[in-house]
């Protein structure tokens, strides 16, 4: 197809390209009005009690709290297992959540060989507004430090040999996340232009308009033709 069967397929079929303009400017109108996300990251630090034992992990790995950690981890989340990340960088943004909470440890590793070291866990919030945002992170980190207490009891651990949550901010900073909306834009209106031209393409090549008679059609005109030449004669 030319450009000129195009341009003349467009013209016949002027209501296609009118409702897929129409589609496409309301999802460009839509793309204008999207709201950012607000997210914020910080850690909750996992203390272990001072002045009690007289070793430490790099003599004996049983003092270590990354075990602690990840059973923290994996009672937050509802018995969920560890988020194996290759980027300890990711995002729930990234992973397109506009709102939830995250909590996970570190994967400092890979994404077959996984390595948790660390005795902190990763806490991220996203939500449509930096006051929910805050207020989700505090009740977060209350949360975590209610289920360490409750974990501690179960086990019968001693009070002065106990564990802390700690919260690396109360008031962490909340960034606004809204991607970029130039590259939304052209991606949603090329989406729209692809998507009509591909409709208008798909009824042209089914029902065109010049469409040629059909065999029995035009055996049964050959056949009149052919009747009425032979009348003539006689």
């Amino acid at each position: 197809m030319t450009v000129r069967d195009l341009i003349a397929a467009a013209l016949r079929r002027w209501y296609v390209v009118l409702l897929g303009g129409v589609l496409t400017l309301g999802a460009l109108f839509m793309v204008t009005q999207q709201v950012p996300v607000y997210w914020t990251q910080y850690n909750v630090l996992l203390v272990g009690p001072a002045g009690v034992q007289k070793t430490t992990i790099l003599d004996d790995p049983v003092y270590g709290l990354q075990p602690l950690v990840g059973v923290i981890a994996t009672d937050f989340n509802d018995g969920a297992p560890p988020l194996l990340t290759g980027d300890v960088a990711a995002t729930i943004v990234g992973e397109g959540r506009r709102e939830g909470v995250q909590v996970r440890v570190p994967n400092l590793g890979t994404q077959w060989r996984p390595l948790f070291p660390a005795n902190y866990l990763d806490v991220q919030v996203a939500a449509s507004s930096p006051e929910e945002v805050l207020a989700t992170a505090r009740a977060t980190s209350l949360r975590i430090s209610v289920q360490l207490e409750e974990l501690q009891d179960e086990m019968g651990a001693p009070l002065n040999l106990r564990a802390r949550a700690v919260p690396s901010s109360k008031n962490p900073t909340v960034i606004p996340i809204s991607g970029s909306r130039s590259r939304a834009l052209l991606a949603t209106g090329l989406s729209g232009m692809s998507v009509t031209l591909a409709v208008l393409l798909l009824l042209e090549r089914r029902w065109p308009r010049n469409r040629p008679a059909p065999a029995r059609a035009r055996l049964v005109t050959a056949l009149l033709r052919r009747r009425t030449r032979s009348a003539v004669t006689a």
